[in-house]
């Protein structure tokens, strides 16, 4: 979420709760079940990740941790060959679309399920005395550890300093959903962060917490129980799918213009497999033929827009 439609958002529609009806929430579980059902008609290809971990943690299918140029477009062959839905040798933007729409669909269903499975983890985890709620004193104590964890530098609120130094992670798929928890840096800011100025004071955590807490207390008895905590969580998370589902689709057929090199309206096998080169190529910064962990991440070229505003700022 960017700084202007963070700030933007008062903290009842970021919350979700007293905008979206049990129906509405319902509704959203069905389309995304609905979209499972239709990912279990298609092959198990990754949805895909263009840097780094993430690259490895899609193509790489012997599990070794690193992606040979061979393995990658093995692949590549396979999802072109999905894609092509009537095997006439080209894709339409309705193939390249509805084929990921299949993929995303189940990573998403995948990813909200283990969100879900989370959830309880962290309502037995607040339930500190085990009394099937989570009370305000244990609500104010988990938020109480969570700001402390992160204001890092210790000066009273969370900003981008605090961030932890780089280190190498292991290769994992990137998130799909991107859903924010407040056990992340970023995740506290776009949940807290009411101004979007990316500061989060102490002052601005504990007006916002309390009022996290009322609108998930639904039945108004000073007290969360499972229910009422799984249900503000499922809001907010239908909601973040169809957004997320939404701008995902639309950047889908973004790249098949970026891809359908000639603009006839067809992604032909040549420019299909020439997108995947320079994929492979781009990400393989060492040029060892082999993506690991060792490439160092890929300097991102500025979009146009942002060369336009540069070039108007430097001008004189």
């Amino acid at each position: 979420m960017s700084v202007s439609s963070r700030a933007s958002a008062p903290l009842m529609v970021r919350h979700a709760l007293h905008i979206c009806s049990l129906a509405a929430v319902v509704s959203a579980m069905v389309g995304t079940a609905h979209g499972a059902e239709t990912a279990k008609a298609g092959k198990e290809l990754p949805t895909g990740g263009h840097t780094g971990n993430a690259f490895i943690a899609t193509w790489d299918d012997d599990g070794d941790g690193k992606v040979t140029r061979a393995e990658y477009e093995t692949v590549r062959k396979a999802r072109f060959a999905t894609t092509d839905s009537d095997h006439n040798g080209s894709l339409t933007v309705e193939e390249y679309v509805n084929e990921y729409a299949v993929r995303l669909d189940r990573d998403i269903a995948d990813e909200r399920d283990a969100s879900l499975k989370q959830t309880d983890t962290r309502f037995k985890a607040l339930d500190k005395d085990e009394d099937k709620f989570i009370s305000r004193a244990e609500y104010d104590s988990s938020g109480e550890r969570a700001f402390v964890h992160l204001d890092r530098n210790k000066d009273g609120r969370i900003t981008n300093d605090d961030a932890e130094p780089d280190a190498r992670k292991e290769p994992r798929r990137r998130s799909v959903i991107g859903m924010p928890t407040s056990h992340t840096l970023a995740g506290m800011l776009e949940i807290y962060d009411d101004d979007g100025d990316d500061v989060l004071t102490r002052a601005q955590y504990d007006a916002e917490r309390p009022k996290v807490f009322a609108a998930t207390d639904t039945n108004k008895d000073g007290k969360l129980d499972h229910d009422e905590y799984v249900k503000e969580f499922v809001a907010r998370l239908s909601l973040r799918i169809e957004d997320r589902r939404q701008a995902q689709l639309k950047q889908g057929r973004v790249r098949f213009k970026a891809i359908d090199t000639n603009e006839n309206g067809d992604i032909s096998r040549d420019e299909y497999f020439a997108m995947s080169a320079r994929m492979f190529d781009r990400t393989d910064t060492n040029k060892d033929g082999v993506i690991t962990q060792d490439d160092p991440p890929p300097v991102r070229e500025p979009r146009q827009d942002q060369r336009a505003v540069t070039s108007q700022v430097q001008t004189p």
